[in-house]
């Protein structure tokens, strides 16, 4: 089963959000801030990783609500690949294997994102309701 969600924000908008110090230590992880740190906490960069974790959670049809958002953080590997870290989301208990693959793009207005999940595996609970 293959899941989509995105999510598009206005960099002005975050950059707006960022001049409130508790703004970046209270939505991003801890790995997740030391790479924005290291980036200068550019405002696209930054709006970049807040709009992943909404294209996330739209993902699953979850909302801003439905978990602490520092637990989802949009990280890139040496080379500048994203890749999203899941840590301790309840909801994808029910299941048994999921990867996921991260799209992102900004012009100098807009930040989108893209989240795939593929779910290989459904917990036993959810195999009734998906097939």
């Amino acid at each position: 089963m293959i899941l989509v969600g995105i999510d598009s924000i206005e960099i002005e908008r975050i950059k707006k959000a960022m001049t409130n110090t508790r703004f970046l230590q209270r939505f991003f992880g801890k790995d997740e801030f030391l790479q924005l740190e290291k980036r200068n906490f550019k405002p696209e960069s930054v709006a970049a990783n807040f709009c992943a974790k909404e294209a996330f959670l739209k993902t699953f049809g979850k909302g801003l609500g439905d978990v602490e958002l520092s637990k989802i953080q949009l990280l890139r590997e040496a080379g500048g690949k994203p890749y999203l870290k899941v840590n301790n989301v309840d909801f994808l208990e029910k299941y048994s294997k999921i990867n996921f693959s991260v799209s992102v793009t900004h012009t100098r207005e807009v930040a989108t994102v893209i989240v795939f999940a593929e779910v290989l595996e459904i917990g036993w609970i959810d195999r009734y309701k998906y097939g």
